[in-house]
């Protein structure tokens, strides 16, 4: 009789202990999977990001904003059809949860939630997600940074190089700060320009005070495929790039890579 309860006892203590480490199992992997989507959630990293912000009288406004590692932000906007203004705003950002709150000054704070697979989506005031059609354009995907290897070379803004012809020189200090050369030929007046840029958002600005302080204005750089495209990023300050040329020639136009 003894022997009866003692194995009944045992085999009732089995099962429990089976019981509660098949428990204790299935806590852990529940676990384990919350925190993995909760790693695939904060899968942010300082970097670029771009999207096509849609708009209400344009084409769309093409936006890349840098979240750096000094938690400093940059973000670029140039409306698509217009004549190459890109305008900068610097300000900085802050991460908190799966939420990463920019604060431009003079501008409305901005907010963007930390998705898979290095993506962000653009939230409204509320902190919530767009719906409908256009919640497709507030998503940021991570872009790679130009590297002194795609940027450096000659460009020209006479593609077969014949008659009058401007002649812009790239060449990298560092993987941000670039040496900006403007030369001409085909002609007895044309632009001449030297001076140095800085890589932000893709993009090589050229703060034209550092060349003459009389001077207002920052001279960019826009890449697109092979082409260099120069202009100022407010358009009221485009007649800046006149002063380094003569014979009513300007800097600005489009440059095609050699």
């Amino acid at each position: 009789m003894n022997t009866f309860k003692f194995l009944t006892v045992a085999a009732l203590t089995t099962i429990f202990v089976s019981c509660s480490d098949s428990k204790s199992t299935i806590e852990t992997t529940n676990k384990e999977q919350t925190k993995t989507e909760a790693q695939q959630n904060n899968d942010f990293s300082s970097g670029i990001y771009m999207a096509t912000l849609p708009c209400a009288d344009c084409m769309g406004i093409e936006t890349y904003i840098t979240f750096q590692k000094d938690n400093k932000a940059v973000k670029s906007t140039s409306y698509l059809d217009s004549d190459g203004t890109s305008e900068n705003e610097y300000g900085t950002w802050t991460k908190i949860d799966d939420i990463i709150e920019v604060s431009i000054p003079n501008s409305p704070k901005e907010y963007y939630l930390v998705k898979p697979n290095k993506t962000l989506v653009r939230l409204d005031a509320d902190k919530k997600e767009v719906s409908g059609e256009l919640a497709k354009n507030y998503i940021f995907k991570e872009v790679k940074a130009f590297t002194p290897a795609q940027l450096n070379g000659t460009y020209n803004t006479n593609a077969n190089g014949k008659g009058y012809n401007q002649i812009l020189e790239l060449k990298s200090e560092n993987d941000s700060i670039y040496a900006v050369k403007i030369s001409f030929t085909g002609a007895v007046k044309g632009c001449t320009f030297e001076g140095k840029g800085k890589l932000v958002n893709n993009q090589i600005d050229v703060d034209l005070k550092t060349i003459n302080k009389d001077l207002k204005g920052t001279m960019t750089i826009l890449f697109k495929d092979q082409t260099a495209e120069v202009f100022t990023s407010k358009f009221d300050d485009r007649l800046a790039l006149n002063y380094f040329c003569g014979g009513g020639a300007s800097l600005a136009g489009d440059y095609y890579k050699k």
